[in-house]
């Protein structure tokens, strides 16, 4: 690629000294057959020829050669002083069709080699067709390019606009002179042709081998996408077996152990409480005292599942630091709305409005490619959550694993919920209030 991109960047610098040497080359051509129609006293001759009075042949070099110029000056200064995408850009490149068609005229419309150095510095000089100016205007520059091309070719051109002939003035000098200047303007004008035919091939040579091997790149970015999501998939399934078999066990060290006991002790009451009530309360109380520590050991393992943010945090505070690492790692815009301040909810209405939050931002950003999240914590008849973002919606709302989670949640505290997919993807909450919440 590197050499494709050098040999692209020869092209254009032989270009340019292939347009120097014509340009000086046409206009030194008019200063000396001028000269030489002057000193042999062919004036008259010429006129005849021509019928048109001709410009100055000292007008035509210097002005041609000065616009000529101009025109390398700006397209250096385009091409090294201003960054791809600039605006600044696009008007040298206006500088450079005017200086082309400044120096054209100079010349009397004798030289048109000019019109490929321009439009291969422009068309090069961007790597995409949709920053000049969209893809329409790319096409009109084209066409416009190549229609001038033809134009301008004098023979067509004198059918328009009376000008010299700059043969006219080379069949006045001897034939031996004649035919090396008409040798050198040929070869200019092929060399220019067939340069810029290389040029452009090398071009669209490199930028087809471009998009295959960014083609390449997404496919192998693909199939890594598509492991990595099974590899994903695996994983979850392996976490949920690990956190299964943990419950389980946790079930069975504070549970089962509280029921065993609590069934042993059931069925002492049952045979002392006709022989001896005294000591069937006594075992009444036993039972008693191994059910709270089962309670406790409950909520000892559910403080345990708890989401590690709501350790030692308020839930406004968990929230916020949950957002916020969200936005850190994924550059997503998220702006709540907490109007909770004065709700002291209990742990489990506060662990299930924070995963109820989690998997929606999650959501939002996994299968709705949302940009902007906006959430609002409602302090109405109800406490209402709004959950609002940007992404791609969806017109029917499937239910898999994560809005079912969701909805079997909420209805653990009595809530509600709504989903609605038109215009991004929105998620409404209802948790009644209880009595108490409210300081």
């Amino acid at each position: 690629m590197m050499k494709a991109l050098k040999n692209i960047d020869f092209a254009k610098r032989a270009l340019i000294i292939i347009n120097f040497l014509a340009v000086l080359f046409y206009s030194s051509v008019y200063l000396s057959a001028t000269k030489y129609i002057i000193d042999n006293g062919l004036s008259r001759s010429l006129l005849e020829e021509i019928s048109v009075i001709p410009s100055s042949p000292e007008r035509i070099f210097w002005l041609s050669n000065l616009f000529f110029a101009g025109l390398l000056l700006v397209i250096y200064i385009r091409n090294q002083k201003f960054k791809k995408g600039t605006t600044a850009r696009d008007w040298f490149a206006i500088f450079e069709v005017l200086l082309l068609l400044a120096t054209f005229v100079a010349l009397q419309f004798s030289y048109n080699g000019l019109i490929l150095l321009v439009f291969m510095d422009i068309f090069f000089s961007y790597t995409d067709f949709y920053t000049f100016r969209e893809k329409k205007s790319w096409l009109l520059f084209i066409v416009a390019s190549f229609g001038a091309l033809l134009l301008s070719n004098y023979d067509v051109l004198s059918l328009l606009i009376r000008t010299p002939d700059l043969d006219v003035y080379i069949g006045f000098f001897p034939a031996s002179t004649r035919l090396v200047i008409l040798f050198i303007k040929n070869c200019l004008v092929s060399l220019n042709i067939i340069i810029f035919i290389i040029s452009l091939v090398t071009y669209i040579v490199y930028s087809v081998t471009e998009n295959h091997k960014i083609e390449e790149e997404l496919l192998m970015a693909s199939q890594a996408n598509t492991r990595l999501k099974e590899y994903v998939a695996v994983s979850e399934k392996i976490t949920e077996d690990r956190e299964r078999r943990r419950i389980a066990r946790e079930i069975h060290d504070t549970i089962g152990h509280a029921l065993t006991g609590i069934s042993a002790g059931i069925d002492a009451v049952i045979v002392l409480i006709d022989l001896d009530p005294n000591n069937a309360k006594k075992q009444l109380t036993n039972v008693s005292n191994v059910v709270r520590e089962g309670i406790v050991d409950v909520r000892r393992s559910l403080n345990k599942m708890r989401p590690g943010a709501l350790e030692n945090r308020s839930l406004k505070d968990a929230i916020e630091k949950m957002l916020a690492e969200y936005q850190e790692l994924s550059h997503l815009q998220i702006d709540l709305n907490y109007q909770w301040d004065n709700v002291d909810f209990d742990k489990t209405k506060e662990d299930v409005i924070f995963r109820v939050i989690q998997e929606s931002v999650t959501n939002s950003l996994r299968h709705g490619r949302a940009t902007e999240i906006k959430i609002s914590m409602l302090n109405k008849d109800d406490y209402v959550l709004l959950i609002k973002d940007n992404g791609v919606g969806s017109e029917t709302i499937q239910y898999g694993f994560g809005l079912t989670q969701m909805t079997e949640r909420l209805a653990i505290i009595g809530g509600c919920v709504q989903f609605s997919g038109e215009d991004g993807f929105a998620t409404t909450i209802h948790i009644p209030k209880i009595k108490g919440e409210e300081e």
